[in-house]
């Protein structure tokens, strides 16, 4: 038996027979979520379960290409596995998601003849570089040059809350991971991310984006505030009146310059963009599209969306929808239907404790009840770190 992975929608018709089909059982939306846009243009099959599912779906259906499946909570997965090899064609691959991050766990199962074997939290870039070429054939995307992650923040309306997010998840991720952020403001001309933080930026941003041979390793130095110890804001505040000459060759120096100095780079990138500003979404890994309920949202988050792919691929972008149950916006079912699908990532409204935090000029993430929690599905899937780990498995090798 060749073992591999897969998940199941469980709003899903039963499927066609068919011998491309891939079949997923997973017990969680995120990994549900992750294993969707992955293994995106697939014949896949989404379907709520774990392995005890799968076993008792081969017993009568064992018409497909590769199955997926968790054994998350499992005391002994390999008697699972013996189950499962029983009724399972030796010719389906079989890929397995599971809580065990122990390297001895994970050759026993590449030894068993599993194609592969992800630990949770589940992401989309871990089912792209990992599982897709290893079910779907081909190689792994190609990878950004090395450097730091570069997340870019799009906001499809005005007042949408795109430099708030863009603070506060720069915040939480350094939180998180301990990691070095930049949180980048290309907003040049009545940029807001300053003001929100209470500091004021110089002129080194607008002459590094204009002339590149005059920004060198010192500009970090001259242009980045300090937050905190671990994250730095680089913005500018130029007058209204200001003809501004930014170049692609500028947004790739500094985004080179930034990439050397910091684990994540979070960018707050003006809407719309002009070529000058496609670096920022070529080079990041994940594209947020933020809107609120509102028309005009749903209409520019499209256009936003189409204009993302075109530039980098729809596999960079995910829709975020800001303060989703805010009195007097569309209701769930018409944005799911603009927009062809459920948004990958939601924040409810919080209150009024986020317009006085923009008042005050510190950061909401400080003092705004549950801004934490909502984010970090958002930090999960941009580093697959900070998942809830529930109902450990007990150490199956001795290790």
């Amino acid at each position: 038996m060749m073992m591999n992975m897969a998940v199941v929608n469980p709003l899903e018709a039963p499927s066609v027979v068919t011998r491309d089909r891939i079949v997923c059982f997973v017990n969680d939306e995120d990994s549900a979520a992750a294993l969707r846009k992955g293994l995106d243009g697939a014949h896949l099959s989404l379907r709520r379960g774990t392995i005890r599912n799968a076993v008792r779906m081969l017993e009568a259906d064992t018409d497909l290409f590769a199955l997926v499946a968790d054994i998350s909570g499992y005391d002994d997965p390999f008697a699972e596995l013996e189950r499962l090899a029983s009724v399972c064609p030796p010719d389906v691959r079989v890929a397995l998601i599971g809580e065990s991050r122990e390297i001895g766990f994970y050759r026993e199962l590449m030894d068993i003849g599993v194609t592969e074997y992800l630990p949770r939290p589940l992401t989309r870039d871990m089912v792209l570089d990992l599982l897709r070429p290893k079910l779907l054939g081909g190689e792994a995307p190609a990878q950004p040059d090395r450097g730091g992650h570069v997340i870019s923040i799009c906001g499809a309306q005005g007042g949408a809350g795109a430099t708030s997010i863009a603070i506060n998840l720069a915040l939480h991720l350094a939180e998180t991971t301990k990691a070095k952020v930049a949180l980048l403001d290309l907003h040049l001309q009545n940029g807001e991310t300053a003001v929100m933080l209470g500091v004021r930026p110089g002129p080194g941003l607008r002459i590094a984006l204009e002339n590149p041979m005059r920004a060198d390793t010192l500009f970090l130095e001259r242009s980045a505030i300090e937050i905190n110890d671990r994250v730095s804001l680089i913005s500018a505040d130029e007058e209204l009146d200001a003809q501004l000459n930014i170049t692609e060759a500028g947004v790739r120096h500094v985004l080179g310059l930034l990439r050397q100095r910091f684990n994540y780079i979070v960018v707050d990138v003006p809407v719309p963009f002009p070529p000058s500003i496609y670096p920022v979404i070529s080079l990041a890994r994940h594209v947020l599209v933020l809107l609120e309920a509102e028309v005009t949202g749903l209409r520019n988050a499209h256009a936003l969306r189409t204009a993302v792919t075109n530039i980098a691929g729809k596999d960079r972008v995910f829709t975020l929808l800001n303060r989703a149950n805010r009195a007097g916006g569309l209701p769930k079912a018409t944005i799911v239907k603009a927009l062809g699908a459920e948004p990958d990532m939601v924040i409810p409204d919080l209150g009024k404790g986020m317009t006085q935090a923009v008042n005050l000029g510190i950061p909401a993430l400080k003092h705004v009840s549950g801004l934490r929690r909502h984010l970090k599905p958002i930090v999960r899937e941009i580093t697959g770190v900070g998942g809830e780990r529930k109902g450990r498995l007990r150490r199956l090798l001795g290790l």
